[in-house]
């Protein structure tokens, strides 16, 4: 009987996920490739992720891989969601920038490529402002999801409250030839960096 009641309860959530959550695809989107060095050497990889939608929400999500030192490589997911500042429908800048608003603690976020039968969950992460969240991730399967991203569409969730539906943003807009062969240098001279690291390990 207590089978029967868990299983009942998931689907009930499941139903009431499906039945109020609403896909919104950003407006404005952009993937855009970032990269870090130290000493002249290739020390992390990445993307950057941005759209804006008709709520005047600003997403801007971060994908990287990095080397810490030798032998240590990790992945690093970071969702922001803020709220843009408007008046009327009209942005409200300050000194020629737009402004923002934190929309509160994100507890949970999540991403999907199309191609990806479940979605990556981080659930793990910190916040490391109000309006950010930052998951450390492992480094092969961040590789992974860079090159998924970089070449299908995929979605991105967060979660303000733990029990309410996900929000659910739909990016369909593929990354630049010039980007994908910015982001496809870095990884090269990451590798090698790595590469080159195991090997002086050895000596």
């Amino acid at each position: 009987m207590k089978y029967v009641v868990l299983f009942l309860t998931a689907l009930f959530s499941v139903e009431a996920f499906s039945a109020t959550s609403v896909v919104v695809v950003p407006l404005q989107q952009k993937l855009t490739s970032v990269e870090y060095s130290s000493g002249g050497r290739q020390t992390g990889c990445g993307l950057r992720i941005t759209g804006e939608t008709n709520q005047d929400l600003a997403l801007n999500i971060l994908i990287t891989v990095f080397m810490k030192e030798p032998g240590v490589t990790f992945g690093v997911v970071k969702v922001v969601a803020r709220k843009m500042d408007m008046k009327d429908g009209i942005l409200v800048p300050q000194d020629g920038s737009t402004t923002y608003s934190s929309i509160g603690q994100i507890r949970k976020a999540w991403i999907q490529p199309d191609s990806g039968d479940q979605p990556l969950v981080y659930q793990d992460g910190k916040a490391s402002h109000n309006d950010a969240y930052m998951a450390t991730t492992e480094f092969a399967g961040t590789v992974d999801l860079l090159l998924a991203i970089s070449q299908e569409r995929f979605k991105v969730g967060l979660n303000r409250s733990d029990i309410g539906p996900d929000e659910i943003f739909q990016f369909d807009r593929q990354i630049s030839n010039q980007e994908a062969g910015k982001l496809s240098i870095c990884m090269n001279n990451l590798r090698a960096e790595i590469e080159q690291s195991k090997r002086n390990k050895t000596f």
